[in-house]
Formats: C-alpha cells, sequence, structure tokens
C-alpha cells in the first residue's frame, strides 16, 4: 500500500480547514510538508509510521499478548499520528473503546490509509475513528481531564518546536490520562515526570537484530 499515491487521497478533502487545504493538502509528496512545517517554526512534519507498525505487529503476532490489557475499553488518542494506519490497528485489536488519530500535516493521508485498513477483510474488529488536523499540543489542551489514553510514536525531541512546548505537552498527557489507562511512548522523547513509568523491550518482527524499547506511564 501506496498511501503517497495521488489516487488514494481525497479527492474534494471534505472535513479540512481551508488553512490545511491551501498548506499541507495540496503537497503530495511528504518532504514539500515537511520542508514547509520546518520554515513555519511548527517542527519536523515526520510521516511517520514505522514504530507503530512495529509494536502493532508484534502485538498481533501473539508475542506481546499482555500489551493488549493497556488499551482494552480505553479511549486512544495518539498523537502526531503520521500517514499510516498502525495506531487505529494497534487500538482495534487490542480493544480499545475508540481512536482518535491526531495529526497536524498528513490528516487527510492518514484518514484514507485508515479507510483503505478497514475496508481489507480480516480477523481484527473495527472500531470507532476519527481524524483530527490539530496539533498535538492544542488538541489536548481541548481534551476533558482523565478521560483518555495517549499513544506517541516516534515524536522524539528533533521534531518538536522547543523545549517549552515539549513540557506543555507533558503536563497536558498527565492531566488528561485516564486513572486506569496508559500513555504508551515507543521511540518517544515525550516524559512526563508526574506519572510512574515502566519499559519493555521487543525484537522487531521485520528486523529481528532491532530492539524497540516501549514505556508506560500511569498515574498512581
Amino acid at each position: 500500500m501506496n498511501v503517497l499515491d495521488e489516487s488514494l487521497l481525497p479527492a474534494e478533502k471534505e472535513g479540512l480547514s481551508e488553512e490545511f487545504q491551501m498548506d499541507y493538502a495540496s503537497k503530495r509528496d511528504w518532504r514539500a510538508r515537511l520542508e514547509k512545517s520546518r520554515a513555519a517554526g511548527l517542527g519536523f512534519a515526520a510521516p511517520g509510521g514505522e514504530f507503530t507498525r512495529a509494536l502493532f505487529e508484534v502485538v498481533a503476532s501473539g508475542l506481546a499478548d499482555d500489551f493488549k490489557s493497556l488499551l482494552r475499553g480505553q479511549r486512544v488518542v495518539e498523537l502526531g499520528a503520521g500517514m499510516m494506519p498502525y495506531g487505529y490497528a494497534l487500538s482495534s485489536i487490542c480493544g480499545a473503546k475508540n481512536y482518535l488519530g491526531v495529526e497536524p500535516f498528513y490528516a487527510d493521508v492518514l484518514a484514507r490509509s485508515i479507510v483503505e485498513f478497514v475496508s481489507v477483510p480480516s480477523a481484527f474488529p473495527r472500531i470507532p475513528y476519527k481524524v483530527v488536523e490539530k496539533d498535538m499540543l492544542i488538541h489536548l489542551q481541548e481534551e476533558a481531564d482523565e478521560l483518555v489514553s495517549v499513544l506517541a510514536c516516534g515524536i522524539e525531541n528533533c521534531i518538536l518546536p522547543d523545549c517549552a512546548y515539549k513540557e506543555k505537552v507533558e503536563r497536558e498527557i498527565f492531566r488528561v490520562l485516564h486513572p486506569g489507562g496508559v500513555f504508551v511512548s515507543s521511540h518517544s522523547d515525550l516524559d512526563p515526570k508526574e506519572l510512574h513509568v515502566a519499559e519493555k523491550w521487543f525484537r522487531r518482527l521485520s528486523n529481528p537484530s532491532v530492539r524497540d524499547r516501549i514505556r508506560i506511564y500511569r498515574k498512581g
């Protein structure tokens, strides 16, 4: 599946803001979106997908069944979800209540990739989902207290605008995190100090020589 093909992008971009349509949805190549995001001082518009895919694949394989209980019954918000549907797929296979992908640069591509994913017959359950084309901090500030679980894959310092922005996002993650939920961080530098953290490691199925670290944060 090549989500960068023009044929896979929504023809009329319904539901996207006029600003997004002018600034990002008109640019088919992720490199063009990256250049524009950096010039605007908005951080690094990474297309994402590799780390989320690795986590999804190991859970789907049955090698990390204990991970499934972490998101079961939770409302899952994925920050900087990128272009690929693996955050939705992970939430689905874990039995999450629903999934929300927050993505400021590739919302149109992400929405299309999830549509294609759910259109293919599979044994995975289908859960309600939504994609919003927003900055992660702005979205978190609009979430209610203690309502959701949060997923962040590949949100490293190099793609964030600055340290002050990062600290605000971390505070918001703590505020919105459900008491029985988790903040799951894979290759992410977001590190809310108020939360208790545990680490898990797994070998990447596509390349067993690579070991990925997952940080799992909870309240109390």
